[in-house]
């Protein structure tokens, strides 16, 4: 959903829309760009809040968070990352992970099955993986600048 409560509909290509078969990301690129400001916000948002707590995520605890999205992408153990170290950080990269982990089951794409039907898809997990990616990417870029 976009901000305004509705389904994102990405274009997919004519041969996601035939019954059963794969979804398709026509332009990946802007879509992957879309899902990454969404992350970001929900990063942003994140960080408000703890520090509202008098809490702060430190750079090395924000690569630990991306490390377990991609080890959980990839069905590894995502404990690893999140826990050990001071029980606060520790805390604060699980919360974040909790918010980033959901994202794909929430993020929605139609695909058009038949003239009649319309089917909802779950973000592809390799597509996921893209983002993520990107995610880390951008976060590199934005701490350079700043």
């Amino acid at each position: 959903m976009n901000r305004k409560g509705t389904v994102n509909k990405p274009e997919v290509s004519a041969k996601a829309r035939g019954k059963g078969s794969a979804l398709s990301i026509e332009n990946r690129a802007l879509e992957c760009s879309r899902i990454v400001t969404r992350l970001l916000d929900l990063i942003d948002r994140h960080m408000a809040s703890i520090l509202k707590s008098e809490l702060t995520i430190s750079w090395a605890d924000l690569q630990l968070v991306l490390l377990a999205l991609e080890a959980d992408a990839d069905g590894r153990d995502v404990n690893i990352h999140l826990d050990g170290g001071d029980e606060i950080a520790a805390y604060v990269r699980r919360n974040l992970f909790d918010e980033l982990v959901g994202e794909p089951s929430n993020i929605f794409y139609t695909v058009q099955v038949d003239a009649k039907t319309v089917r909802y898809e779950a973000l592809p997990k390799d597509f996921w993986k893209e983002c993520i990616a990107r995610l880390r990417e951008k976060l590199r870029e934005l701490r350079e600048k700043s």
